[in-house]
């Protein structure tokens, strides 16, 4: 027995793997109730059933030796999710950040990252959180325009950001607040205008709760009327809201002209018009209604016209690592104690064999 077992670690890469207990019994000939204690920290597993477990999760067994690198508390990891999202789909979700997690602090630990530079402010009020979009966006250089790029501000504010399959779909983007943030996004099936949406409500996380638990009502609301602020600043989308009206009716055509513009989604234009008080409550929800009807509820006609962002950190990140030094995915793998497997999973398998020109440094 090896009295240094991490159970959290157990756990991190059942859930990454999407494994119940039983499942996992199964295939390492253990119980689900001896599975749980060892998960626990009640027992440590015998070295045969520690390299079975690590076989059959794609981990070394060194990685259930090993202590997390950047422990983080409950009230560091932010999701963006619908309030009815089982505890199960967060769990496995939290697992793939994890793990990011520890590939980002292998990529910290060896390249000068872009530095921390998020706000801190009091979500006490409405003004407060409009006061702390518009800071956030001078303190970035950003001005009052349209945001080009969702993606660049994060990463440029230090945060690392990633695109990963196999969320589930009531997840957008799932994010932990440490010293290096690390922000997960969902890959499937998102509109562009929905992904900097999600990117901006994480944001909003950063700056308004920190050290505070979130994932209620109250806090998701105050993080959906940051990203709402920042993306659409008041000074100027009172007056853009303002060209979306024909007398008391919608004028659709300005409302794509809008979106377009500002890469922001038809029914985000609709909320921050009612938020702004341009639009009443029964004109708000007309416009609803009329995109429900044209099967609008969820992809928007305009979306494929508004490409996808690419995050840069990680993907740079990496070649950078493999161009100065040789460390390729192989070598990143065996840093995180895991098999290459895990980093492809993390990737989304995308080749970063990358021509030696289009290698930048992160210095």
């Amino acid at each position: 027995m090896n009295p240094q077992f991490f159970g959290s670690n157990l756990r991190t890469a059942r859930l990454f793997n999407e494994l119940s207990l039983q499942e996992l019994g199964e295939k390492v000939g253990a119980s689900k109730q001896y599975l749980s204690r060892l998960e626990s920290g009640v027992e440590a597993p015998s070295a045969v059933l520690e390299q079975s477990l690590a076989t059959q999760l794609s981990v070394m067994p060194e990685f259930f030796r090993s202590p997390d690198p950047m422990p983080i508390a409950e009230e560091q990891c932010h999701f963006r999710k619908q309030l009815t999202t089982k505890v199960a789909l967060k769990q496995v979700a939290r697992a793939k950040g994890e793990m990011l997690k520890r590939l980002v602090s292998v990529l910290d630990a060896k390249l000068d990252l872009p530095r921390y530079s998020f706000i801190e402010a009091d979500p006490d009020s409405v003004e407060h959180i409009e006061s702390a979009a518009e800071r956030s966006r001078a303190h970035w250089g950003l001005g009052l325009g349209p945001i080009s790029n969702m993606t660049r501000v994060a990463e440029n504010a230090g945060a690392v950001v990633l695109p990963m399959s196999g969320l589930a779909s009531e997840i957008d983007a799932i994010s932990f607040a440490t010293h290096r943030p690390v922000i997960v996004t969902n890959a499937d099936g998102r509109s562009a205008c929905r992904t900097r949406f999600g990117l901006a409500h994480e944001v909003g996380h950063f700056c308004l709760h920190v050290g505070v638990q979130t994932g209620d009502k109250v806090s998701e609301s105050q993080a959906n009327r940051f990203a709402s602020s920042f993306l659409m600043p008041r000074r100027y989308f009172v007056i853009e809201c303002q060209k979306a009206l024909r007398g008391s009716r919608f004028n659709w055509h300005a409302i794509a002209d809008i979106k377009l513009r500002w890469g922001v989604s038809k029914a985000a234009i609709l909320y921050r018009g009612r938020q702004l008080g341009v639009f009443s409550d029964d004109q708000y929800r007309s416009g609803v209604i009329k995109l429900t009807r044209h099967s609008e509820a969820i992809q928007e006609a305009e979306d494929e016209f508004i490409p996808q962002e690419r995050a840069e950190v990680v993907s740079q990140g990496l070649s950078v690592l493999q161009e100065t030094s040789g460390l390729t995915r192989s070598g990143i793998a065996r840093l995180m104690c895991v098999t290459p497997k895990i980093v492809d999973d993390l990737l989304g398998g995308e080749n970063l064999d990358l021509d030696r020109r289009n290698v930048v440094s992160l210095r």
